[in-house]
């Protein structure tokens, strides 16, 4: 069984986490199997690095994994027909926002499984820009795939510079799972519910209507004018260059209030920098129990859920687009992911090629009718 001096922490970088962590995560791992050390050390430091998660994230999501029941990999290469080569997880986004801390935390398990070297890639750009790019330029070999929510095909029908066709130009392979939109606050508006930020709202000069978002989301343009409808206000979008930018800008009191993914703004609600109102799912996130959902808070038509998936090139061999299919959705199903992405307010949930690219088809249709609500004629 592993000890604490004798386990994995013994060989994490002791910079990494401070003494206090490092013996509660001991504590966590006292009794564990010795067999997993190594998985240990490999999902911590996937997860202990990122920028924008506190350490407190970090243990929360690493205890999820040790919570998990043990499942000890098969040493040397997996019987896999993916590329014998190192594989790439495309993040179409800067560090530190929900799509990168879920990918981290799916990639070494993946590469456990499979035997491979599965490293996950940021691509700095507006709306996956320079993703594409690799897309167009070196997919077709099978050995990179991205990971990207249902918004950023939603931002292409809202103009949004895009350099692939989500129809044609990528393949869906699974969907990784649901996630919901939340709605957070500032320390400097006082306040704690939904009813009393509409009061709050109503109540002061028009500059309090500043709604924060992120560039990289264009369909939060049009969420937050859908909550403006609701509301009966008019808010201003205020965009800003990635998920930490608007998280800084929300700690600083210099916008009001914003929008994210629960993964992305769930951590700074816990360290009570920034305050969670609603979330806009059908039901409440597990992991936040205590924030209710906009339907809870009287506001129904504001229910909206979105997921993360996974995409290759329409251009990647067969073969390789079912061999991913098959060792996603088996990393997807394994207890220890599926507990460790609850905790980063991922429901996870997967599928068949055939049923992502449905789901793509009707996510648009949806995303369409939105926009068409508004007087705004989508892109094709």
């Amino acid at each position: 069984m592993i000890q604490l001096e004798g386990g994995p922490l013994a060989k994490l970088p002791r910079g990494t986490i401070g003494k206090r962590e490092r013996y509660r995560l001991g504590s966590l791992v006292a009794s564990y199997p010795v067999q997993r050390a190594p998985r240990i050390r490999r999902v911590y430091r996937s997860v202990a690095n990122i920028r924008g998660l506190s350490r407190r994230r970090s243990l929360v999501v690493l205890g999820a994994v040790c919570a998990a029941p043990a499942v000890v990999p098969a040493r040397g290469r997996a019987q896999t027909a993916l590329p014998d080569k190192p594989l790439r997880i495309l993040v179409g986004f800067a560090a530190g926002g929900g799509a990168e801390l879920i990918a981290r935390a799916i990639a070494p398990q993946l590469e456990l499984r499979i035997g491979r070297r599965v490293a996950v890639h940021n691509m700095r750009s507006v709306a996956d820009a320079a993703a594409g790019e690799i897309f167009r330029r070196d997919l077709s070999l099978g050995s990179v795939v991205a990971f990207l929510p249902s918004t950023t095909l939603a931002s292409k029908l809202a103009g949004t510079a895009f350099p692939f066709d989500s129809q044609s130009d990528l393949v869906p392979l699974t969907v990784a799972g649901t996630f919901q939109i939340a709605t957070a606050v500032s320390p400097g508006t006082g306040v704690s519910t939904f009813a009393e930020y509409v009061a709050w709202l109503k109540a002061g000069p028009p500059s309090r209507a500043r709604l924060g978002t992120t560039t990289t989301d264009a369909y939060l343009k049009i969420y937050s004018m859908m909550m403006g409808r609701e509301i009966g206000l008019d808010l201003e979008d205020v965009p800003h260059r990635g998920a930490s930018r608007l998280v800084a800008a929300l700690k600083a009191d210099r916008i009001p209030a914003g929008l994210g993914s629960v993964a992305t703004l769930m951590q700074h609600n816990y360290d009570r920098r920034v305050k969670i109102l609603v979330t806009s799912g059908r039901a409440r996130v597990s992991v936040l129990p205590g924030v209710p959902t906009v339907a809870d808070a009287g506001y129904p038509s504001l229910q909206l859920e979105e997921w993360y998936g996974f995409f290759a090139s329409s251009t990647s061999p067969l073969p390789a687009l079912a061999e991913w299919n098959r060792q996603l959705r088996a990393v997807l199903a394994e207890g220890e992911v599926i507990a460790a992405l609850a905790q980063l307010g991922l429901d996870v949930e997967t599928s068949t090629q055939e049923e992502a690219a449905v789901r793509v088809a009707a996510h648009l249709r949806a995303w369409r009718a939105r926009m068409e609500s508004f007087g705004i004629k989508p892109a094709r």
